[in-house]
C-alpha cells in the first residue's frame, strides 16, 4: 500500500471497530439515580398545585438504592386533577431509532386514577395506572432527529381530595442500535484525508 494511503485506511479501521463495538447499543442517556441526587432534573406542574416534589426515594425502588419520586401532598379540600413533572435533556448523536426503557409505578388512589407518565420532546408515550407494582417499560423512539431532546416523567392523577399523589421511576436508558462513530475516530478519520490531500497537492505541484 501506498504511504499516502495509509494514515486513511488506518482512520477507516478505526470507523469499522468502533461500529463493531457499537452492533450491541450506543447509550446516550441513562439516569440509576444510584448518585444520591436529582438536582439535574428540572420540576413543572401544572397550576393548581402549589408544591411540587421531584426528589431521590430510597424506600421504594426497581433496583439499587434509589429511584426519581415525582408527588405532591394535596391541602384540605383537594386540588382536583393536576401533574408533577420532572425533565432532564439528553443528546441523540445521529438521526435514527431510539429505545427508551425504564421502570415505573404510580399509586393507589380512592375515588381517583393515579398513573405514571412518559414523554420526549413534550408528546406523550404514556398514561398508566400501576397501583401494585414497578413495571418495566420499552419505548420506541422513531426516526428521533439528531441533536438536543426533552425526556419528562411525571405523575398524574384524576382528582385529589386528600393524602399524598405520586409516580416513582427507576432504571432509565435511551440506547440506539445505529453507528455512533466515536470523536477519536472522526478526528482519526479527517486527519487521514488531510495528509492524503496534502500528499496530492504537493504532487501535483511537482
Amino acid at each position: 500500500m501506498p504511504l499516502s494511503l495509509r494514515p486513511l485506511a488506518a482512520a477507516t479501521l478505526a470507523l469499522t471497530l468502533a461500529a463493531t463495538a457499537q452492533a450491541s447499543g450506543t447509550t446516550v442517556f441513562a439516569d440509576s439515580f444510584e448518585d444520591g441526587s436529582v438536582a439535574d432534573w428540572s420540576i413543572s406542574k401544572t397550576n393548581n398545585i402549589t408544591v411540587p416534589q421531584v426528589i431521590l426515594r430510597t424506600d421504594s425502588v426497581a433496583s439499587g438504592n434509589g429511584a426519581l419520586w415525582t408527588f405532591f401532598d394535596a391541602p384540605g379540600g383537594g386540588t382536583g386533577a393536576g401533574t408533577v413533572r420532572a425533565s432532564h435533556a439528553f443528546n441523540a448523536p445521529v438521526a435514527a431509532d431510539y429505545t427508551l426503557t425504564l421502570w415505573a409505578r404510580s399509586a393507589p388512589c380512592s375515588g381517583c386514577v393515579m398513573s405514571y407518565q412518559v414523554l420526549v420532546d413534550g408528546n406523550l408515550l404514556t398514561t398508566t395506572h400501576a397501583p401494585n407494582a414497578f413495571e418495566s417499560r420499552s419505548f420506541l423512539l422513531t426516526s428521533l432527529s439528531a441533536g438536543e431532546h426533552t425526556l419528562t416523567l411525571g405523575m398524574h392523577t384524576t382528582g385529589a381530595s386528600s393524602g399524598r399523589f405520586q409516580a416513582t421511576f427507576d432504571d432509565v436508558r435511551i440506547t440506539t442500535l445505529a453507528p455512533v462513530p466515536e470523536p477519536a475516530s472522526i478526528a482519526l478519520l479527517l486527519a487521514g484525508l488531510g495528509v492524503v490531500g496534502a500528499t496530492a497537492r504537493r504532487r501535483a505541484a511537482a
